[in-house]
């Protein structure tokens, strides 16, 4: 019962404040921050900074574009000094910081541990053969909009991160969309016999925040396999609307491939003749597996071996992954919850097909690759469709990190 589960948690609560540690660490020490001070989380590392004599918090992204989660980090180290979020600086924290910049990091030698590291932006632009693409691009936008802003009004605020997402979709590939906007209207024709339990909880548990806390920290495609289970609709007749899109998304499908696999196409023989590595690996990042799988067909069209990664995968499928990687194919294609912890130094270029909207993960995919041990210079490339949302969030990410920074 609910009320045992609480009881054994309060237990377990109370006998590790109790323990009489000397030290306590964190590793991943942001998950702490939590998304208020009620977050379960949160109270456990507040009871533990309050018990023991010593707390090290270990976290190579400890604030997450959120001033107010990373306040809360900091007052568990020291509660006078950072009274409120005000108090937050670049001055008052550096006492309680200590910095290990991989740029800076030397080994016994001298030499430094990590080879630079170069960054650049790829915009793909529409050509005239991509016209359905940028029409059906434009289409998905207007629903989008028009969906958000009503799911915003009515309250409907996992809608409002369904509508958000299917903005992702549309510029991570046509098939992704389409994919999608094909589960979409079955789930709206059909409806369901029960509306998802966990999100009708969401909508009705409080403001829910830990909840959607929750949902913001999921990568893209677990993000909208939880989405996509609620059969709330976002608009009058949206149904109608999701079929007219469909169309057009089916229609764009078959005329031709997608601008940014034409681009990738290209970017993959320039880095091999830049680099004089005819057998040049390349990490792939994608957000959902429609576009991972439409980028294998892709490339295997086109003579170039592939192997994918993703979150439904278990421990045994991702080392054979990351083996066939290693040895015998030329790309691996992966998903941010297929990437997690692995170890991928081998190749030194990574390419970012869509942009996460979280400007850690970014960071994290990079990481894959810019690991000591690294021989090479490590190139990454990020993909960006010219006058798009994403190229709008890309400049907003910007100005977050200048402010993580």
């Amino acid at each position: 019962t609910a009320e045992r589960v609480a009881e054994y948690n309060r237990s377990r609560f109370e006998d590790l404040i109790t323990a009489g540690w000397d030290l306590v660490i964190v590793d991943e020490a942001h998950k702490l921050g939590g998304s208020t001070d009620q977050v379960a989380r949160y109270k456990l590392g507040r009871g533990l900074a309050e018990a023991a004599p010593y707390v090290l918090l270990l976290s190579a992204t400890p604030h997450q574009g959120k001033t107010d989660a990373f306040h809360r980090l900091m007052s568990l180290l020291d509660d006078d000094a950072f009274p409120d979020m005000d108090s937050v600086s670049r001055e008052r924290v550096a006492p309680y910081v200590i910095r290990t910049e991989k740029r800076k990091a030397i080994d016994a030698d001298g030499k430094p541990l990590f080879k630079p590291r170069r960054t650049q932006m790829a915009l793909v632009a529409w050509e005239t053969r991509h016209h359905l693409q940028q029409l059906l691009y434009d289409a998905v936008t207007d629903y989008v909009r028009e969906g958000y802003n009503q799911a915003l009004r009515e309250k409907k605020r996992h809608i409002g991160f369904l509508m958000i997402l299917m903005q992702r979709l549309v510029v991570s590939s046509t098939r992704a969309i389409r994919t999608t906007l094909e589960r979409r209207l079955a789930v709206l024709k059909y409806g369901e016999q029960q509306a998802n339990l966990r999100l009708t909880e969401l909508e009705n548990g409080g403001d829910g925040s830990e909840n959607f806390d929750e949902l913001y920290d999921m990568d893209g495609q677990e993000l909208l396999d939880e989405l996509l289970k609620s059969h709330v609709s976002a608009l009058q007749s949206e149904g109608s609307h999701v079929e007219t899109l469909l169309d057009a998304a089916v229609r764009c499908e078959q005329a031709g491939p997608d601008a940014k696999a034409e681009a990738l196409i290209e970017w993959i023989y320039k880095l091999q003749a830049e680099e004089n590595e005819p057998d040049l690996k390349v990490l792939i990042f994608t957000e959902f597996i429609p576009t991972q799988q439409m980028l294998k067909e892709f490339l295997e069209a086109r003579g170039i071996s592939v192997v994918t990664l993703n979150g439904s995968m278990d421990m045994e499928e991702r080392k054979q992954a990351q083996d066939a990687f290693r040895k015998s194919h030329r790309v691996l294609v992966s998903t941010d919850a297929g990437g997690e912890g692995l170890n991928l130094q081998f190749a030194h270029v990574i390419i970012n097909y869509d942009i996460p909207w979280n400007p850690m993960r970014l960071e994290q995919r990079i990481g894959r690759v810019d690991r000591i041990g690294q021989p090479k210079t490590v190139q990454a490339i990020n993909f960006v469709i010219a006058d798009s949302v994403e190229f709008r969030v890309r400049e907003v990410l910007e100005q977050k990190l200048s402010v993580i920074f």
